[in-house]
């Protein structure tokens, strides 16, 4: 994640009419905001020109343009969460390539933003669509605010806004694009709404039909189940056994004080009976076992759901670290560096430090680590992506000046070969994010040990 970036993530299929106008449009906001940006188009398995022209817009007009090109048609939601990996900014814009979101409501969404939510959704209040497109949608976005509490009027509408957090978090699959703030809203992240202006199509024709309303209910479906019964599945299938069972009881009875006067009728009623009794034990059986699936996930921590931590850090002291003597516990204590751009996974760190009995001290970046940096430091929990001097450029200059510092690198996703050959350099290891403080903490006691035997060695050697 770069600071102060701005992503916009945009699909395109067979629009190539409107892309250098789009691109012009989304330059002149941003450029007026004083902020960097980057677009990156995903050709969707277009059978236009669209491909030759976001290629020649990259190669010939503006260096922040990424390309990238599906062999076929994958779908929006492919295109969406391909965009997602590639976009380093630190708020990241979605929006559709027909020229009907309008880039001017870029400002108003970035306000909106910084009023303290996560996800800012845009509101297609008037809409230039035909009826029978406009209809279903609204009835659909009223019942999904309803499943899956997310009071929304639009979330169909392609036009989002996101922190970078929100779109590393929520993974997309099938046709789940337009479920990202309920997808999110799972993990603790907040939404909000703003109204944007809707023009029409100017050019080529839209790609959506009847199925995607169908396909929609059924993803409504499987997003209220998720929020809802996610870690718990048994009290939803094993509610719906028990039904079972008191249904296969009533229709029993029915049968047993009425069976003379039903007459042929009696036989669909025990045959029903049984059916009922016979499901709610598979109900019953699927229960336990999508319990057992959830145990096993490992639970540990989900440290992206984490907004703050607030602590006495002189009340966070390892009592393996005290002793009779006159020293001060502080004094007692090994020195660890975490350094990371992001302040919230410093804190996350430094917390996981602190209970293990370090003093710990912070820096934003290369540079400043650099500065930080010092002799009796054991260990160093470095990122990996920085801005200015990155995980790998400061490595080499930790070596250089600190051999017996123990240095380990944090990895995002996509990471992990850099991180390979940090270790390479001399890292004693690599923690991927999101990472468990169970894992965090054994691997820094480990590369403390090896610091210890080190120090011991180079006193011996003395």
């Amino acid at each position: 994640m770069v600071k102060g970036l701005i992503s916009f993530v945009i699909p395109v299929l067979n629009e190539e009419e409107s892309l250098i106008e789009l691109h012009t449009r989304i330059s002149k906001e941003v450029t007026a905001l004083g902020r960097a940006f980057e677009i990156i188009f995903i050709d969707d398995g277009s059978s236009d020109n669209s491909w030759n022209v976001i290629t020649e817009m990259a190669k010939l007009k503006d260096s922040n343009i990424k390309a990238l090109k599906f062999r076929q048609n994958f779908g929006k939601a492919q295109a969406l969460a391909t965009g997602f990996e590639h976009a380093k900014g630190e708020i990241v814009f979605t929006l559709d390539a027909d020229l009907q979101d309008d880039p001017a409501e870029i400002p108003r969404f970035l306000q909106k933003l910084n009023e303290g939510y996560d996800i800012v959704s845009g509101w297609k209040k008037v809409r230039h669509d035909p009826w029978h497109k406009v209809l279903p949608s609204r009835v659909f976005n009223k019942m999904l605010s309803t499943v899956v509490d997310v009071q929304l009027h639009d979330h169909n509408c392609g036009f989002k806004c996101y922190r970078a957090g929100v779109i590393k978090d929520v993974k997309l699959y099938g046709e789940m694009h337009r479920m990202v703030p309920s997808l999110a809203s799972i993990k603790g992240y907040k939404s909000s709404e703003i109204v944007v202006k809707h023009h029409p199509r100017q050019f080529g024709q839209s790609k959506y039909g009847v199925k995607r309303f169908a396909r929609g209910f059924m993803d409504m479906i499987t997003v209220g189940f998720l929020k809802n019964y996610q870690e718990r599945p048994l009290h939803l299938l094993g509610g719906l056994a028990v039904l079972s069972v008191l249904g296969s009881l009533v229709l029993s009875g029915v049968d047993l004080v009425i069976s003379d006067k039903l007459g042929d009728l009696s036989t669909v009623l025990v045959g029903l009976s049984n059916a009922c009794l016979s499901a709610s034990l598979p109900l019953f059986a699927i229960g336990l076992l999508s319990e057992l699936v959830v145990s096993r996930r490992d639970n540990s921590t989900n440290d992206s759901a984490i907004t703050d931590i607030v602590y006495n850090q002189d009340s966070v002291v390892s009592s393996s670290k005290t002793n009779d003597s006159e020293t001060t516990k502080e004094d007692l204590r090994p020195k660890a560096l975490v350094v990371d751009d992001d302040p919230r996974i410093r804190r996350l760190l430094e917390f996981q430090l602190l209970e293990l009995g370090f003093k710990v001290d912070q820096a934003c970046d290369g540079k400043e680590a650099l500065s930080k940096i010092s002799q009796d430091t054991a260990i160093v929990l470095l990122d990996i992506m920085m801005p200015e001097k990155n995980g790998l450029e400061c490595l080499k200059e930790f070596k250089q000046s600190n051999a017996n510092t123990q240095i380990i690198m944090i990895s995002a996703d996509g990471q992990v070969n850099k991180a390979v050959e940090a270790m390479k350099n001399g890292a004693f290891d690599y923690i991927q994010k999101p990472f468990s403080p169970e894992g965090l903490q054994q691997t820094v006691l480990q590369a403390l040990k090896i610091n210890e035997v080190n120090n011991q060695y180079k006193e011996i050697r003395h």
